[in-house]
């Protein structure tokens, strides 16, 4: 029997139904997806959900043994030949348990609404493949996939989360496996991948070539002792307690660039990534964030910053510019509302714009009389 091809890790539309603060909304997706909304409309809950999804359908699923309040099931380090609905069903509630952390069950995620007591998810990624769908009631504590993809997705997701991890990384992965803090399971998968050995040959080369430019912002380059991470510059080596955190954030994704943690069948997930940044700085992150989706990542990045917002707006109009799709998220009584476009100014509503013009407009009259 002839085996499908393999499945890419291009997420093609993502279906939700009473998630969290989502009602009933279908999104589309392209290379590079840039979500924005007001705080509690679910910009961070959209990212993982996608994160969820995508571990969870790797065959090398990262695991460690928790206590069993946090759902963490045994045994499902080493992925099985082919995906199984039992296999899916135990990782999907393990990890929707570790990420999002809802007490007693992941019922909990289930959207709070007289007669709406079931959430669905339904996920497509990759080409002409079978879509991975499950769902869950308020009262479970355990998901039900009721479709799946013949074969494992490539390459392993990323979440960049809106703190920096390199200062906290002594010691952090032994906690989390050892004892019930209270983090989010992103945490420690970025750890981990932070912590892999650099590239060698063409690899190497081809990893340089995208974090040199983070490189340069650095004024040096991230290194690993196998226990704590450095910044090498011309001068030496300097703690990274000592470097400034918004620095912090850009060595995470340039180490994870150069050990190949992000590859060109993977995604990226960032939180907000202008977090303590300064907006000569926000600008080269703009174009690191363009530069990997056009070497074939797929990005999927939630934003405050209108600073950001209109750099990638800037760098998405040339000739060789990769897809961009935006996300508008709004808050209403039914819950919230996505809008989608293709072009900035589609999009509405645009909150963030729209308080920008606003201060702008008491900025002149405050200092124009």
């Amino acid at each position: 029997m002839d085996l499908e091809p393999e499945p890419k890790n291009n997420i093609r539309s993502l279906t939700m139904e009473n998630f969290t603060t989502f009602a009933d909304t279908t999104l589309d997706f392209k290379n590079l997806n840039i979500i924005i909304g007001e705080n509690g409309s679910g910009k961070t809950h959209l990212l993982k959900l996608l994160y969820v999804v995508m571990a969870a359908n790797q065959q090398q699923y990262r695991s460690v043994d928790r206590p069993a309040e946090h759902g963490r099931p045994d045994g499902l380090a080493i992925g099985d030949a082919r995906p199984t609905k039992n296999v899916l069903e135990e990782r999907l509630t393990a990890k929707l348990a570790n990420v999002f952390r809802p007490e007693e069950r992941v019922g909990r995620l289930v959207r709070r609404k007289r007669g709406q007591d079931r959430c669905r998810i339904g996920v497509e990624a990759g080409s002409g493949n079978t879509p991975l769908r499950f769902n869950f009631a308020a009262s479970n504590s355990k998901v039900a996939v009721t479709d799946h993809p013949p074969v494992w997705y490539d390459d392993a997701p990323v979440f960049l989360p809106t703190h920096e991890l390199l200062a906290v990384y002594p010691g952090f992965s032994w906690l989390y496996e050892n004892y019930a803090i209270q983090f989010d399971e992103t945490w420690y998968d970025t750890v981990k991948l932070l912590a892999a050995p650099p590239l060698r040959g063409r690899r190497k080369a081809d990893a340089s070539a995208l974090s040199k430019p983070l490189e340069n912002v650095l004024g040096g380059t991230v290194v690993f002792d196998g226990s704590k991470f450095y910044l090498r510059h011309q001068d030496g080596k300097m703690e990274m307690p000592l470097v400034a955190e918004g620095l912090r954030k850009v060595g995470m994704l340039a180490q994870l660039i150069n050990t190949g943690q992000l590859s060109d069948t993977g995604c990226l997930f960032w939180d907000e990534p202008e977090s303590n940044l300064n907006p000569k700085i926000i600008r080269q992150v703009a174009e690191a964030i363009f530069h990997i989706a056009q070497s074939g990542i797929q990005a999927f990045i939630a934003t405050h910053s209108v600073f950001l917002l209109k750099e990638l707006a800037i760098l998405g109009r040339g000739n060789e510019a990769p897809q961009q799709r935006y996300y508008a998220l709004e808050k209403g009584e039914d819950g919230v509302a996505v809008h989608q476009a293709d072009d900035i100014h589609s999009i509405n509503p645009f909150t963030m714009l729209d308080e920008e013009s606003e201060q702008s407009y008491r900025l002149t009259e405050a200092f124009g009389k």
